[in-house]
């Protein structure tokens, strides 16, 4: 009996250190060289008017030979449900905003270049991160870049 309280305790421990972590890293939305805002846009349920309102969320931006990735990796993904509804989005630098069309790509192909691009396999902070988020499901999205119409003269 003592074996399964000790491991029910160590269970219990681990998914309430989880949503501490995980909450704490969507309201805090810690920043670092790697990261980028990313802006989303969702029209409200109860809007009749159909007007969208813009949200940012910080992500680790991953380049790939000038490719520009994004994941979701945690299990509160409003972002990415949100580029799913609507893919047109924007990375916000300082004051000025780059668009883009976001791509969901949930290919085995796109979550093992993520995988590779996260660092997997150089060191325990990769499976420390992964373990920290209970392994969510890595959901890959690629930014192509908004072509602008040229301006007539």
């Amino acid at each position: 009996m003592k074996v399964i309280r000790i491991l029910a305790l160590g269970i219990l421990t681990y998914i309430v250190l989880w949503l501490v972590i995980d909450s704490a890293i969507g309201y805090f939305q810690p920043q670092y060289n790697e990261t980028t805002v990313i802006r989303t846009y969702a029209t409200p349920a109860n809007s009749q008017s159909g007007e969208l309102i813009a949200k940012d969320t910080v992500l680790v931006l991953l380049n790939d030979k000038g490719q520009l990735w994004v994941e979701s990796g945690h299990w509160f993904r409003g972002w990415y449900y949100r580029v799913l509804d609507n893919p047109d989005v924007a990375l916000v630098h300082g004051e000025s905003l780059t668009r883009y069309t976001a791509v969901p790509v949930n290919t085995p192909e796109a979550v093992a270049l993520m995988t590779r691009l996260m660092g997997k396999g150089q060191g325990s902070a990769y499976w420390v991160g992964r373990a920290m988020l209970m392994f969510a499901p890595i959901k890959p999205v690629r930014l192509d870049p908004v072509q602008r119409e040229p301006v007539p003269s």
